[in-house]
């Protein structure tokens, strides 16, 4: 009697940890994927609505704002962009 509850007991935890490795944690990634791909899709969609939103507002001003835009914009490129070093400081480096 002994022996078969061993025996059993052998048995029915080997089939018990068997099982667990079958239930591993596989079917996580493919949620991750699918909630990656979701948040991929809504960044996509926010920012068309965010250029759709400037167009609107770009064509509903008059045509001298537009143009006054049109150049602070070129203004604020020209000085946010970075600059380059003084001239002899790059030819004497090289």
């Amino acid at each position: 009697m002994n022996k078969i509850n061993k025996a059993s007991l052998l048995i029915f935890f080997t089939f018990l940890f068997i099982s667990f490795q079958g239930f591993a944690q596989s079917d996580e990634e493919p949620v991750n994927k699918k909630f990656e791909k979701a948040q991929k899709e809504q960044k996509i969609k926010e920012q068309k609505s965010m250029q759709e939103r400037k167009k609107r507002h770009e064509k509903i001003q008059t045509r001298k704002t537009r143009k006054r835009m049109k150049e602070s914009k070129k203004k604020s490129r020209k000085v946010n962009e970075p600059k380059k070093e003084f001239f002899l400081i790059r030819i004497f480096r090289k």
